[in-house]
């Protein structure tokens, strides 16, 4: 992988991993249609390590406070509430993670289905937001959020493991479907992501040690690095975004780049 292509894949990285369109699936997607050799998992994955950073920049706050009121902080029974909820979201996609990772490896490997897979992003986010807006009842806080809420938004978490399923997308749609404020279940999607995102880099560390003694460790270090200052300002973007325009752009967004893949695919036959 040239040093342009890890550049330009880090920036999509950073990117789609906080907009609710799947960066796993944009990082099929978009070398399938310029013709590039399709990246790594293992450099997939080391790209994660920029959107974790950014994940901890963006939330330091909110991560140091759930920290101290772990540790035995007195006073801190909402932040120990939420660092709970937080390990009942993680445990479906670090299961089923362990489980079918070997399996999923192999659907990288197929562009089509990934591409298809955004359509189905795109549905999910369309039918998150057309609910959401139907709804009477005022949205629920965070301090509302429930074992059950968790426990769902973390199964929808765990089907992100197919690329072309947005992780935050499908948590943050189900968290709208479970009656809670966009807002707030965009907050609680990216803090549920810091867990599952470290046990997947913990994971890897030894293919991305091979892979950067092999002579991609300058690409690897280039998409690091673009991940996390996109994923910055991508995170802000979208705290900002769903509050006022809500997950329907998105979902229309997803059928488009579906589109743009299927004819891509039908043009080389």
């Amino acid at each position: 992988m040239s040093l342009i292509q890890a550049l330009i894949l880090g920036i999509v990285q950073g990117l789609t991993e906080f907009l609710p369109v799947s960066s796993d699936g944009h990082l099929v997607l978009v070398p399938f249609i310029v013709g590039w050799p399709e990246p790594s998992l293992t450099f997939i994955v080391s790209t994660h390590i920029g959107t974790l950073a950014a994940l901890l920049w963006v939330f330091r706050a909110r991560v140091i406070e759930i920290i101290r009121a772990v540790i035995g902080g007195p006073g801190r029974e909402p932040d120990r509430r939420l660092a709970g909820l937080i390990v009942i979201g993680t445990v479906p996609g670090a299961v089923l993670g362990g489980i079918f990772a070997s399996r999923v490896e192999t659907t990288f490997e197929r562009p089509v289905i990934a591409i298809l897979l955004l359509g189905v992003t795109g549905w999910a986010l369309l039918a998150a937001e057309s609910s959401y807006e139907e709804r009477k009842e005022e949205p629920r806080p965070e301090g509302a959020l429930t074992p059950m809420d968790a426990g769902l938004i973390g199964l929808a978490q765990a089907t992100a493991i197919l690329p072309g399923i947005s992780r935050s997308g499908t948590t943050i749609a189900t968290g709208m479907l479970r009656g809670i404020s966009r807002e707030n279940a965009a907050r609680f999607s990216f803090l549920l992501a810091i867990p599952i995102t470290i046990g997947a880099v913990i994971v890897k560390i030894p293919d991305m040690i091979d892979e950067g003694a092999s002579g991609a460790g300058g690409a690897m270090a280039l998409g690091v690095l673009t991940s996390a200052v996109t994923g910055v300002l991508a995170i802000q973007a979208m705290l900002a975004l769903v509050k006022r325009r809500g997950l329907r752009p998105f979902g229309v967004y997803c059928f488009f780049a579906m589109t743009a893949g299927l004819l891509t695919a039908l043009a080389r036959g």
